[in-house]
């Protein structure tokens, strides 16, 4: 029997139709969950968010939050509003009941990151982070072999992930450039930090940063020029409590660059590289064999497998999205599986506070405190 699992949006803003998307498609992936997500209510922001919504979602109801968290028919809520946001959103949703779906990063707060994990546990509901990097297949690849001791002793590595989103400087200003959320390590390094986690099972234990605004005026939403004083560019150096080194760079200044990630990870035994411009694939070096690489093809190879796409198709955005959701749901029906969640967002929110910090001080090692 198909159980029919409620799902509320709040925020409907281009990654929550990302969302959308993976969750028609769920049923179809993912078939022996007997589970079928369906969006049942959406509380849009803006005029065109509404208007969005309204188009995409013609017959599911447009309600205040309030409301949206009163109906029994709400199971989980995808929060896909402004990271400065999600800390209120997501509390109030756990002290309703429901289960959470937060897009990244949980919500760049240490202090208020804790709470939710708190109040995730306290009444017992599923409280998951959206980092779909996690599921690219070659990355899981990766994964699978560090954590059988693939690398040897692991030394070092470096993270990249290059946008061309600021490279106009006409660009109007969004919530990303102004707040608390603001800023390209924010949007894009957190990313690469929860990578580092999930990568080398280690922990970041200090950093040294820095960032850089590049283009310091940008008009804004009604064309007025005003000061910019988030990042376009982080540079992080990390030392790991496994012995790793890793050096991240994130920016959203490189001309002809859209999605653009890149691992290298190395160790006594091996390297290992993933590129996005060849998303189905990893590739190894061997220490045995010091002057060659492998390409192993890995596909759309999900775990656990999905249905649809064929696992012999290359992999994609989309089915990254409805893997975290696959996660998300297996833990509201009780199976004990992989997930991202609010204790691995609030590890994340950790490494960039200190990161944070260390780039207001001028680029000094900051130790990570995950109190």
């Amino acid at each position: 029997m198909t159980r029919h699992l409620g799902i509320g949006i709040v925020g409907y803003g281009a990654i929550a139709r990302v969302h959308a998307t993976a969750l028609a498609m769920f049923a179809q992936m993912y078939p022996d969950m007997g589970v079928t997500p369906t969006i049942v209510a959406i509380t849009p922001g803006g005029p065109a968010s509404v208007a969005r919504a309204t188009r995409d979602y013609p017959h599911v109801p447009h309600v205040t939050y309030a409301q949206l968290l009163e109906r029994d028919e709400v199971d989980v809520v995808l929060c896909a509003t402004p990271t400065q946001l999600h800390g209120d959103y997501v509390r109030d949703a756990l002290v309703a009941g429901k289960h959470v779906m937060c897009e990244k990063p949980l919500t760049v707060d240490v202090a208020q990151s804790r709470t939710l994990v708190d109040l995730a546990e306290t009444h017992q509901r599923v409280l998951a982070v959206n980092h779909h990097f996690r599921h690219v297949p070659a990355l899981c690849e990766m994964q699978r072999r560090i954590a059988s001791g693939g690398l040897g002793t692991p030394i070092g590595g470096h993270l990249r992930y290059y946008r061309s989103s600021n490279v106009n400087p006409q660009r109007p200003t969004t919530w990303r450039f102004e707040g608390p959320g603001a800023g390209v390590l924010i949007d894009l390094g957190s990313h690469l930090i929860d990578l580092v986690h999930f990568l080398s099972a280690s922990t970041i234990v200090r950093v040294l940063a820095s960032m850089r605004t590049v283009v310091a005026q940008r008009p804004n939403q009604q064309g007025r020029i005003i000061d910019i004083h988030s990042d376009d560019v982080a540079w992080l150096g990390m030392h790991l409590a496994n012995g790793m080194y890793i050096t991240l760079e994130a920016s959203k200044m490189v001309p002809g660059a859209a999605d653009d990630v890149r691992v290298e990870l190395y160790g006594t035994q091996s390297s290992m590289m993933f590129d996005m411009l060849d998303v189905n694939a990893v590739v190894i070096g061997d220490a045995d064999a010091p002057a060659a690489t492998q390409r192993i093809q890995t596909w759309n190879r999900m775990s656990p497998p999905a249905a649809l796409p064929s696992p012999e198709t290359s992999t994609g955005s989309l089915s990254w999205h409805a893997a975290s959701w696959q996660q998300c749901v297996a833990r509201i029906i009780g199976q004990q599986t992989p997930l991202c969640d609010g204790r691995a967002g609030l590890m994340v929110d950790a490494v960039l506070r200190a990161a944070q910090l260390s780039a207001t001080a001028g680029g000094v090692w900051v130790e990570v405190s995950y109190e």
